[in-house]
């Protein structure tokens, strides 16, 4: 399977990344047609279906408001990757795609087509001790107990790990 994808993709990455990814093979609007960079998006979506493509991934998941645009959609049975949340950060982007890229590509074979609306999240940190609660919960302990068992010592901290290295 291609699937073309739109301007906002750093193909150095792409390129660095092909012999990882042998199945779809991401495919950059320019290296198709540059005059496909240029186009409405209902158009480019028309022109991906005439050229036998299969889908889009796009950081514009806003053109999935516009009815122009999901009336290809409805039509043509374009499968579209649509990243969120991203901004311009073509780093971030093409991380989001690879994250779900395995399951939504076996949804397509399976015949499962549609929007594949990527939403990546920004991961807030964790305190240790409230893992740490959890974990003794778990156990059915009381944390303060499960502590004074498992802590790390000033001795143990001090001591090294790697000796003559």
């Amino acid at each position: 399977m291609d699937l073309p994808l739109d301007h906002n993709f750093p193909e150095p990455i792409l390129k660095c990344l092909e012999q990882y990814i042998p199945d779809p093979k991401l495919i950059p609007l320019q290296r198709i047609h540059p005059a496909l960079c240029e186009l409405t998006d209902r158009r480019l979506l028309i022109a991906l279906h005439q050229l036998g493509h299969e889908g889009l991934v796009t950081n514009d998941y806003k053109m999935l408001l516009n009815p122009n645009s999901l009336a290809v959609l409805l039509r043509t049975n374009l499968a579209v990757f649509a990243i969120q949340g991203v901004g311009d950060d073509p780093i971030r982007a093409t991380g989001a795609l690879l994250l779900d890229l395995p399951a939504a590509v076996r949804a397509i074979e399976s015949g499962r087509r549609g929007v594949f609306w990527l939403r990546p999240r920004a991961p807030q940190p964790k305190q240790p001790w409230d893992l740490f609660k959890q974990a003794a919960q778990r156990r059915n302990q009381d944390p303060e107990g499960l502590h004074r068992e498992v802590r790390v010592t000033d001795r143990e901290l001090a001591e090294p790990v790697l000796s003559g290295v």
